[in-house]
């Protein structure tokens, strides 16, 4: 590849990043407007001619203390074992991007 596609790869992926973290806050912006509006029909679905929006219930689970006090222990030894070099580990390439701020 040369440098120039490469230049415009990069500057492509920089410019599609930005547009989907704008994205996701139109997204969430409309979630909301959504949510409410299919709840105070006071149905759980609304069709169109696009789809269904469903509203759905799912659990989110509190711990009793004993839990997550053996969680917190759980990290503690994750933490030593790596220290120590007896947990072991895979090192795998990702690619990272950060966006300049103007």
């Amino acid at each position: 590849m040369s440098t120039q596609n490469i230049e415009q790869t990069l500057e492509a992926y920089a410019i599609l990043k930005s547009k989907m973290k704008a994205d996701k806050l139109v997204e969430a912006e409309m979630r909301e407007t959504i949510t409410a509006f299919v709840q105070d029909s006071g149905e759980d679905k609304y069709k169109t001619s696009l789809g269904t929006f469903s509203l759905t219930s799912r659990k989110t689970w509190e711990y009793p203390a004993y839990v997550t006090d053996a969680e917190d222990n759980y990290k503690v030894l994750k933490a030593k074992s790596e220290s120590t070099g007896e947990a072991t580990f895979v090192t795998k390439d990702s690619l990272s991007f950060r966006e300049t701020k103007f």
